[in-house]
């Protein structure tokens, strides 16, 4: 295969909606009731928590991990992080984060808000739906 060619089919790959444009990590989004997931893995954790009646306290909740401030007069912007679900267990609140993957950029964002909401707050990070279950089952 040629430059080319490679050249070419990233092109298409990135401008042709047939060939569809792949996320970073080939998380393929998904629709449940009407809801529009990042991934699959949300779409399954989601319908997990409605079949076993968990309330779901919000959906996609944001942190601002730091303000935006000025530099040399220009703007940088604010570093936010949105988890994919806050749940009701047992009379507490949970945060929950559906990962596939740790990223670089997770594992940043992760240190980030334990250090700024870790207040008895409870982050449960979870890559399947079975150590989601087990994770859940152990808390007091």
């Amino acid at each position: 295969m040629t430059l080319r060619t490679n050249a070419t089919l990233l092109k298409q790959r990135y401008t042709n909606p047939v060939v569809g444009l792949k996320s970073k990590y080939w998380a393929k989004k998904t629709e449940i009731d009407w809801i529009k997931f990042a991934s699959q893995l949300e779409g399954r954790f989601y319908s997990f928590f409605i079949e076993r009646e968990i309330p779901i306290i919000s959906l996609q909740p944001r942190y601002i991990l730091q303000e935006s401030f000025r530099y040399n007069g220009e703007l940088i912007r604010a570093i936010e992080y949105r988890a994919d679900f806050i749940i009701e267990w047992k009379g507490k609140e949970i945060i929950i984060e559906a990962k596939g993957m740790e990223t670089p950029e997770w594992k940043i964002k992760k240190k980030l808000w334990i250090k700024r909401y870790w207040d008895g707050n409870i982050l449960l990070v979870a890559k399947s739906i079975k150590s989601l279950s087990e994770q859940l089952l152990l808390m007091k």
